[in-house]
């Protein structure tokens, strides 16, 4: 099987507590599931410092190739 494969930005996000955190959280709940529906598959989930009180987040997708047919 092979498969495709799909990195999304996630959010920079300060160490401190945000303001809207909840509503942040909620949205990229309803991203995940959305990515979910049309057959992707979360695998990882990677965190790269910017700064000292920063991070960046990708979350990085799976899903089979559609099937090619032979020639």
């Amino acid at each position: 099987m092979t498969w495709e494969y799909k990195i999304v930005y996630f959010c920079i996000e300060p160490l401190s507590d945000e303001p809207g955190y909840e509503t942040n959280l909620h949205e990229g709940v309803h991203m995940l599931n959305e990515l979910g529906a049309q057959g992707w598959e979360l695998v990882q989930f990677l965190g790269h410092p910017v700064s000292d009180d920063a991070w960046k987040h990708h979350a990085v997708f799976k899903r089979p190739c559609p099937a090619v047919p032979p020639s």
